[in-house]
């Protein structure tokens, strides 16, 4: 078998369903969609299908169990109605999803360019139309809904695009509650279990000492010959009697509540943007609660904190600065500058910078409306080939192996020789190109702590020069960028040029190879100068920032920009401030300097974490291994921290992993520089750390991935959960839809189980008090509707509404979002105290009945302590109760929530006085379940079973008369009996059964027995 990544390549297995095909993975998280015609339109997560492949599995397992009449102690439909409703509204909430997600694609997704298999003619088409076998032709902006097949790119390095480094392979997304929710349903089983097996045990030992002598009135079953077996049998029973600790509804109505939540989101008019017309997406439904116990935020900078609108604002030629006077005379002066200079050095390199800015990038071009728009890999390389235009060297097509360049009017057509690609590690780019006078010059571009270790000696005087405009540039905010060029020898060139091509297609190690190449080629380079480019901060950021910070959400940006701009622009955005206890500045270049300059600042904000008795360095010294998950740890300040890409590198190593998580997360803020896109997924899988908004794989890899559509957010909002168009809504997202949807989940989740053992723990006490006979204590009918009908819609009417404050308060006090973090709403404990709350209400509702019909008697003298009339008072207080409670958890009160208890609460009563009406009696005799006295179902069937024996014959009873004044002794004409009783000859065995084997209740000496 084939390998993939040293595991044995998963097997794939193909099966339809409503004439789609799915295609899944074992050991996958996701599966795609795939229609029949072989395109993919959407994607579906295994889960759900697991989810209700359990409340299948264990709705057949308990119909299964019902039919067994041996151990069946309620009838099928208490378990077929819950199930079928269930799946019917789990395939209600999943047509949803489908709907609107075919919505927004038939809005979006609308037409493709394809033409057919047999003819080459392009022509609109809607998607949905679209065939295996057609040819698509893909133009910026679109959307792609289908696997494709790349035949033809005008990008001759396709791996180079954002789509391609973008894609991997994506994760489900579970929530902190989920997880709680999958131990504690594992725990109510071990409760289920044990309550069975204790009534199972009773029953046990009372059947042996009482129920084995007692056989006369309550015979066994046919197999039933001890009392192990007759207790194993129960256990059984109980099982499925006690099963609604844990209803089958439960998943669903979660599923419910968060799709209910989602649609809050979209239909927020305060998070919708007017310019362009977007509102927020909750492009899932799983993770809405989630949003409101957010402890980090993971933010890139370009494009999430600023417009990413970028423009060529400053730059640096020779050792001068340019940009100084006003924006709109910036061209002008440039235009002097490189034409009317007076230096012919000066004016060589202006000329060379601007060349190297139109010519040495990945960008193309396309003419609309008829104005050039160029159609860039970054919003940086856009704004430099418009800049360059402005200078008058317009970039004018491109092929794969020329550029052409209007040089100040005069048409030059370069030759591409070479493109030495950026990566992650290289942090630069480079192009060798043969100019028309046949020079060869190698330009390069890239970070100002990259190039410089590239340049030539003779460059240390300028070097020294352009580093203080680029402080001053970045002191400004400025996104910088440095400039060189080499000029090559043919000879050399030709000779480099085949090792370059060998390289490029070596079977093994190629990407090694190339980078030695590169390495090789890119010394000794002439510096050119440095650009600056502005990016301007989205409106609200500022005051965004403030707020998340008072709801002690800890705010980390990850940027690749220099150390200088990246606290310039912390500055600005109210990330750091001057009232901070201080800002460490890690920039060690060893593992050692990182190291110390960790430790110090850790020292400073908490010298206790040094000493033996501290959490942390107990549990590392207990194991060898770094823990999972570290203790939250308070500094005694408000402290920030800035480090660059050189020194996290060092810091995401195994032996400073810990340090590093340790020192920072007692930070309020972190900005990393200069980092890599890889660097940005490192930090994110870092220990203890919980990341919210970031961009494409960054995304992906967080636990929440929220994007920004701006500029050219589409990919990072395709890969994302949720999406708006400003970093400004984020803290609604939070502080109000997170908060409300987490506290509505919890709620819902402590009356849902309160409910529940509330419910289930009545039948637990009866059965001490029953001969543990599994014997339900309520109407079958009652137990098939109380989750379904009677209790549901006011706890999900509490669950979409409720709120404890508006969105208003919300926003002017952060603090209340704090509870969240701490998980203080549900947890372990608080279940606990549910279940005790559950266990302590189903006492009061089992004896306070039970003690209430208790030998009681009407004012006729006849009983009216029947099963009945017990049955009937103990559901109707149960349900009275739970209500209340319902009312009690309530904050928020609407007519919705009025509407759904009181209409429970008729909907009960209505049903209750049709069902035990005489009319309804007459109709449907054998279903009900009550006949006469107190008669539990079991002891039914043993009565039953006793009719089909012939009875023995009644004794003849004399005609009473009715009562009179006078003595009945004073008219007996007989003889009396005095003489025959003496005798004995009228006296039975003593065993009544001694002669006919059987026994009737209606014989003359057991009849007023009991009255």
């Amino acid at each position: 078998s084939a390998l993939c990544n040293g595991r044995t390549k998963p097997k794939e297995q193909l099966f339809w369903w409503h004439k789609c095909q799915f295609n899944l993975v074992h050991g996958a998280n996701t599966a795609q969609m795939m229609h029949s015609d072989g395109h993919s339109d959407a994607r579906i997560t295994l889960l759900p299908l697991v989810q209700n492949h359990i409340i299948l599995k264990v709705g057949k397992d308990l119909l299964y169990h019902q039919l067994i009449p041996q151990i069946s102690s309620l009838a099928w439909f208490t378990t077929v109605v819950p199930l079928v409703l269930v799946l019917a509204v789990s395939g209600v909430k999943d047509a949803i999803d489908d709907f609107v997600r075919f919505v927004l694609l038939s809005c979006t997704l609308d037409f493709a360019h394809h033409s057919s298999a047999q003819s080459l003619k392009l022509k609109d088409e809607k998607w949905m139309n679209i065939q295996v076998g057609d040819i698509i032709k893909l133009e910026n902006n679109n959307f792609v809904t289908a696997d494709l097949l790349l035949l033809s790119s005008s990008e001759p390095h396709r791996p180079d695009t954002k789509l391609m480094q973008n894609s991997g392979r994506t994760t489900f997304k579970r929530t902190s509650i989920d997880r709680l929710m999958n131990v504690l349903v594992l725990m109510i089983f071990a409760f289920l279990a044990l309550m069975c097996l204790i009534l199972a045990i009773g029953n046990g030992i009372w059947e042996s000492d009482k129920g084995y002598n007692f056989q006369v009135y309550l015979p066994w079953a046919e197999d039933v010959t001890s009392a192990p077996f007759s207790a194993f049998l129960m256990f059984w029973s109980y099982v499925i009697i006690l099963n609604t600790v844990v209803p089958i509804s439960l998943y669903v109505s979660v599923e419910i509540i968060r799709l209910g939540n989602s649609f809050y989101i979209d239909w927020d008019r305060k998070m919708y943007y007017p310019l362009n017309d977007t509102p927020a997406q909750a492009r899932t439904t799983t993770l809405n609660e989630e949003l409101g116990q957010i402890k980090y935020i993971f933010s890139d900078k370009t494009g999430t904190l600023t417009q990413n609108i970028m423009c060529f604002n400053k730059c640096s030629i020779n050792g001068k600065s340019y940009g100084m006077l006003p924006i709109a005379l910036i061209l002008w002066v440039s235009r002097l500058s490189l034409i009317a200079t007076n230096k012919r050095t000066n004016k060589n390199n202006s000329i060379s910078l601007v060349q190297k800015q139109g010519g040495s990038h990945t960008t193309f071009f396309s003419c609309m409306a008829g104005n050039l728009v160029y159609q860039a890999q970054s919003p940086d390389e856009g704004a430099l080939v418009t800049a360059a235009r402005n200078f008058g060297f317009v970039f004018r097509a491109r092929t794969p192996e020329t550029i052409t360049v209007v040089e100040m009017g005069e048409t030059k057509i370069y030759k591409l020789l070479a493109i030495l690609d950026f990566n992650n590690v290289r942090k630069r780019m480079s192009v060798i190109v043969r100019s028309p006078e046949g020079d060869l010059t190698l330009y390069c571009k890239g970070a100002d702590t990259i190039l410089y270790e590239l340049l030539h000696p003779s460059c240390e005087s300028l070097k020294e020069e352009t580093t203080e405009h680029l402080n001053e540039f970045a002191g400004e905010g400025l996104r910088t960028l440095v400039v060189a060029y080499k000029n090559l020898d043919e000879e050399y060139f030709q000779d480099w040029i085949k090792r370059h091509h060998e390289a490029s297609t070596a079977l093994e190690g190629r990407e090694d190879k190339l980078s030695e190449i590169y390495e090789e080629i890119e010394k000794d380079l002439m510096l050119l100068g440095a650009t600056a480019i502005e990016d301007k901060l989205q409106d609200g950021v500022p005051q965004t920032i403030e707020t998340l910070a008072k709801a002690s959400i800890k705010i980390w940006v990850l940027t690749g920009d220099k150390q200088e701009t990246a606290m310039n622009i912390g500055y600005s955005c109210n990330l750091l401030y001057d009232d901070m206890a201080d800002v460490f500045v890690i920039e060690g270049s060893t593992s050692e300097d990182v190291l110390n300059e960790l430790r110090n600042a850790r020292k400073k904000m908490k010298p206790d974490s040094f000493l033996d008795s501290d959490e942390i360095n107990i549990q590392t010294e207990k194991s060898s291994k770094t823990p999972k998950v570290l203790p939250d740890e308070q500094a005694n300040g408000v402290y920030g921290l800035v480090i660059n890409g050189h020194s996290l590198a060092y810091a995401l190593e195994g032996n400073l992993e810990l340090e590093l998580v340790r020192t920072a997360c007692m930070c309020k803020v972190v900005i990393c520089c200069r980092v890599t896109p890889l660097q940005k997924v490192q930090v994110l899988i870092t220990p203890n750390i919980q990341p919210d908004v970031t961009n494409n794989l960054f995304v992906a890899a967080a636990h929440i991935g929220v994007g920004i559509s701006g500029q050219e957010g589409m990919q990072a909002v395709l890969s994302s959960d949720f999406s708006f168009a400003q970093f400004r809504y984020l803290q609604r997202l939070l502080l109000v839809h997170g908060r409300w949807s987490y506290i509505r989940m919890c709620k819902f989740l402590k009356y849902f189980f309160y409910k529940n053992f509330a419910f289930t723990l009545v039948h637990f006490w009866y059965g001490f008090f029953s001969g543990f006979s599994a014997q339900t204590v309520y109407d079958q009918w009652f137990i098939t509707l109380y989750n379904l009908m009677y209790t549901s819609l006011p706890v999900l009417g509490m669950s979409l509404f409720d709120q404890d404050v508006d969105d208003r308060w919300s926003l002017l006090f952060p603090q209340l979002y704090v509870p969240g973090q701490q998980n203080l709403y549900f947890n372990k404990t608080v279940f606990i105290k549910c279940m005790l709350q559950g266990i302590y209400s189903s006492l009061i509702l089992f004896f306070i009945p039970y003690g209430a019909m208790y030998n009681t008697m009407r004012s006729d003298g006849k009983a009216i302590a029947d099963y009945q009339s017990f049955a009937l008072m103990a559901q109707t207080c149960l349900l009275i109760v739970v209500s209340v409670q319902i009312g009690l958890d309530t904050s928020y009160w609407t007519v919705v929530n009025q509407f759904f208890i009181w209409g429970s609460l008729s909907v009960y009563f209505a049903i209750t006085f049709t069902m035990y009406s005489d009319g309804m009696y007459l109709i449907l005799t054998a279903s009900f379940p009550f006949v006469g006295k107190q008669l539990s179902k079991p002891v039914l069937l043993k009565i039953k079973e006793a009719k089909k024996r012939p009875p023995p014959p009644s004794p003849k009873r004399r005609l009473r008369r009715t009562s009179t004044r006078r003595s009945g002794y004073a008219f007996s004409h007989q003889h009396g009996f005095g003489a025959l009783i003496m005798s004995g000859r009228n006296m039975r065995p003593k065993s009544p059964f001694a002669t006919t084997g059987t026994f009737s209740p209606n014989s003359e000496k057991y009849k007023h027995k009991g009255l």
